[in-house]
């Protein structure tokens, strides 16, 4: 049998603001002496891949994302066509934050996996520019714009695989698998984008198992409670998901090669997540959205040019 290319993968599920708990995972590795040869990201997993493939340190992933607000920083309501929110703002943190602005340049290798709306299939991408690779993987439909990519337009890749185990697997001989999904109960809001995200997440859930099979470890990381768009807690899920790695490592006979490093972060309250709840916030951008809809009613009949907030011709 052809030795595989790469002794070790590390496949980093979906899951919005809970991708925090990657990142304690990540320290949790670290620890244990467990240095990924090459990684794969679905939805906000691709965006940790690709922090981590630049550099970063599991701390400084955090410290990046502290004291932005999900509906001021990362989003901002859009022309309702394809999509309620843009996704630009991400775009452009991405490109200024990274020390890299393709693939190919990442120290490690890096799989991104969006889906392809045209075409109905998954797409793994291995090359290109970052940031709208990233942001395509990231675009849950009708919550966000799709986003168009040398002509094609793709979405979140949590319809096809949530968890991009199978994007690497036949190029690694070891697979560790990070998930962060978990469906939990929750009582019905009767609006688009709730109905639409549970949706999503449900179709989510189920095409997990597929991959979690294909993984030599699979670590569920505690996010329970956490909603995907509340960056208040980010915190808490990084020492969450460090406690449930090392609970995992710990059962399959892997030991510490370092001491456990002391992390803190500032107690600076974010004056915009202090503002308004999770929730509020949510329905106060859904409604400042729809309420632009009659304006644009009489644009939106008249064209069938198809939009996208970015494009990479590349």
């Amino acid at each position: 049998m052809a030795t595989k290319k790469y002794p070790l993968g590390v496949a980093f599920s979906g899951g919005g603001a809970r991708a925090a708990a990657h990142c304690g995972a990540l320290q949790a590795l670290k620890e244990y002496g467990i240095q990924p040869d090459i990684v794969s990201g679905t939805s906000a997993g691709a965006l940790v891949a690709a922090l981590y493939a630049s550099g970063f340190t599991p701390k400084q992933m955090i410290e990046t994302f502290r004291g932005l607000n999900f509906f001021m920083d990362i989003i901002k309501p859009s022309v309702p066509k394809g999509g309620l929110f843009d996704s630009r703002p991400l775009m452009e943190l991405i490109q200024k934050k990274l020390p890299y602005s393709r693939l190919e340049e990442l120290p490690i290798p890096t799989f991104l996996v969006a889906s392809d709306i045209e075409h109905g299939v998954p797409k793994v991408f291995t090359k290109g520019e970052i940031a709208p690779r990233v942001v395509a993987s990231c675009s849950i439909p009708v919550i966000f714009q799709p986003i168009c990519i040398n002509g094609i337009h793709y979405i979140d890749g949590g319809a096809f695989q949530n968890l991009p185990v199978s994007a690497i697997r036949q190029k690694c001989e070891k697979v560790i698998a990070l998930n962060l999904n978990h469906l939990e109960e929750d009582k019905y809001k009767n609006n688009l984008v709730s109905v639409a995200y549970r949706s999503f997440l449900m179709m989510m859930t189920s095409n997990v198992a597929v991959d979690t099979a294909q993984a030599d470890l699979f670590i569920e990381l505690d996010t329970y409670g956490c909603l995907a768009y509340d960056m208040s807690k980010i915190e808490d899920l990084f020492f969450r998901g460090y406690e449930s790695t090392v609970k995992v490592l710990e059962e399959n006979g892997y030991q510490r090669v370092m001491p456990k490093e002391t992390i803190s972060f500032s107690k600076k309250r974010r004056i915009k997540d202090s503002l308004k709840s999770p929730e509020m916030m949510f329905r106060n951008t859904i409604e400042k959205g729809t309420a632009a809809f009659p304006k644009f009613l009489k644009a939106i009949a008249h064209s069938d040019t198809p939009t996208a907030p970015a494009q990479d011709a590349s």
